[in-house]
């Protein structure tokens, strides 16, 4: 009896599986890799036969049952646990059973498991590599470092070990630790390596280690940043991203001039359309507080806004602004609708903060007046919403900035929005004539002229919740051009505000 004990593997015994059933766990093993759930079951079931108490062939079977969905899940985890009881000291079951607790989202608890199979195995890279993914999920920033210093230990020749390491320093604020690693893991790569040269991904490592020289210290070792970014410049191969970093740290170190030149040249690079190079460049051009810069430039979701809708300038910063893009910046990118649409962003926050100045008033409605027609001839159907950005008011909040203003009460009160309205009815009357006109040009328009200006009106209803009369307008566009899709879209927005939901599906 005692003989036949001895022969068979068990718990704590030391003794391995024969030859035989030992190829057949391997083919679980490799069965469950691949999702071949069926075979790796029968497999299992053939190994049981013969040793029912086998641990880690009792936890591979959980663990193939538990990929099979919920009804096999109660079934799973009680021989996953029997396993584990059978054989305490393989790493195997204490691995396995992690991977249980991970699919039931039991995170802590699969990291004290993961932990307990790398005491008995210090050196599985598996478990380390799935130690760490959860290490970092769960925030564990000091134990996320650990194990990837572990993993780095076993496997140094592999570069996304010595970035992940280098990463973990990053995150848990050791920037200098994690600028070591990086000069570590190039002292080791020979002369005339892949990452010595001008490609992708030398590029990128070499921004990753500029942007942690930029938070040393809080932001304080700017101008090591701006050093080692000209130093690299050779190696970089997204110049616009170069060139973009090399702006904010000349405005972050007050280096106005130059960071002005910086952002013109990414303009002539044909940046023209990227409204935070517009932002940046304002900055220079006004010469901002450091704060001010930082904030509006990393502001995330600013769309077509720039700094002159983002923060208050006084009249002497508007009017710098409107001679740098009236003059400069239009005649040199003359077809830039970036500028065309800041220029009439200037005069509209102009004639707000001025809305009794007649000279103000003027030069916005006849900006307002070109940039109105131009689109409505083209038929853009997101004017309304490109014209709502223009609806700037101070925030409440926030002192200082402007928010883009929601409340029917504020838009219809802003002398924008007014002024807009106005032009809009001036073109419906004109466009309604017999000669179908704008006003003051002899050009005979289409009929599609007049049909985008009733939808721009429609969209001017809706934004000051004066829905009745905006069902009207969508139902006079849509009685000329029944096969409009957006007229419908409107017109549902519209009915649904009036709060009819049955009625807005039924538009649609």
């Amino acid at each position: 009896m005692s003989a036949t004990q001895n022969a068979n593997p068990q718990a704590g015994q030391g003794i391995p599986l024969p030859k035989k059933e030992t190829d057949l766990f391997r083919a679980v093993v490799k069965h469950y890799e691949s999702k071949q759930y069926k075979k790796g079951t029968k497999a299992a079931d053939t190994i049981l036969k013969k040793y029912p108490k086998h641990g880690e062939t009792l936890c591979m079977k959980g663990l193939i049952l538990n990929c099979q969905g919920k009804k096999f899940r109660d079934e799973a985890i009680s021989m996953v646990k029997l396993g584990l009881m059978n054989d305490m000291r393989s790493h195997v079951c204490w691995h396995v059973y992690g991977l249980i607790y991970r699919s039931e989202r039991n995170y802590n608890e699969a990291i004290k498991a993961y932990k307990q199979a790398l005491r008995i195995d210090k050196q599985n890279h598996q478990i380390l590599k799935d130690l760490a993914l959860l290490q970092i999920q769960m925030r564990d920033l000091e134990g996320f470092t650990k194990s990837q210093h572990a993993i780095l230990d076993l496997k140094p020749s592999l570069k996304g070990n010595w970035l992940a390491f280098a990463l973990g320093k990053h995150m848990s604020e050791d920037h200098r630790g994690a600028i070591d690693v990086i000069d570590i893991f190039l002292g080791t790569l020979e002369e005339g390596s892949t990452e010595f040269q001008r490609n992708y991904e030398t590029s990128e490592l070499v921004m990753y280690k500029n942007s942690i020289l930029s938070e040393i210290d809080a932001g304080a070792n700017i101008k090591e940043a701006l050093d080692h970014l000209e130093e690299s410049k050779d190696l970089i191969v997204d110049e616009l991203a170069r060139l973009k970093m090399k702006g904010l740290y000349q405005l972050r170190l007050k280096e106005y001039s130059a960071a002005k030149t910086t952002f013109m040249s990414l303009l002539s690079r044909g940046s023209t359309e990227d409204y935070s190079v517009h932002t940046g460049y304002m900055c220079a051009a006004l010469e901002m507080d450091v704060d001010i810069c930082t904030k509006v430039l990393k502001r995330k979701g600013n769309g077509a806004r720039t700094l002159a809708s983002l923060e208050i300038l006084n009249d002497s910063q508007r009017s710098v602004l409107k001679i740098e893009y009236q003059g400069t910046l239009q005649e040199t990118f003359a077809k830039s609708f970036a500028i065309k649409r800041i220029i009439i962003e200037l005069l509209a926050v102009d004639f707000k903060c001025n809305s009794s100045d007649s000279t103000a008033m003027e030069e916005c409605t006849e900006a307002l007046k070109a940039y109105l027609q131009a689109n409505i001839r083209r038929g853009v159907p997101s004017l309304g919403q490109d014209l709502s950005a223009l609806f700037l008011v101070e925030c409440r909040v926030n002192k200082g900035e402007y928010i883009v203003a929601k409340d029917p009460v504020d838009i219809k009160a802003h002398p924008v929005y007014q002024q807009i309205v106005l032009l809009v009815e001036q073109h419906i009357t004109s466009l309604s004539e017999q000669n179908s006109t704008f006003p003051d040009s002899d050009v005979t328009e289409p009929p599609s002229t007049l049909l985008w200006t009733w939808y721009l009106r429609a969209i001017l209803h809706e934004v000051v919740a004066e829905y009745k009369e905006g069902i009207e307008m969508a139902d006079t566009c849509i009685e000329q051009t029944p096969t409009g899709v957006d007229l419908y879209e409107l017109k549902g927005r519209l009915v649904k505000g009036a709060g009819d939901i049955h009625a807005a599906v039924d538009c649609l």
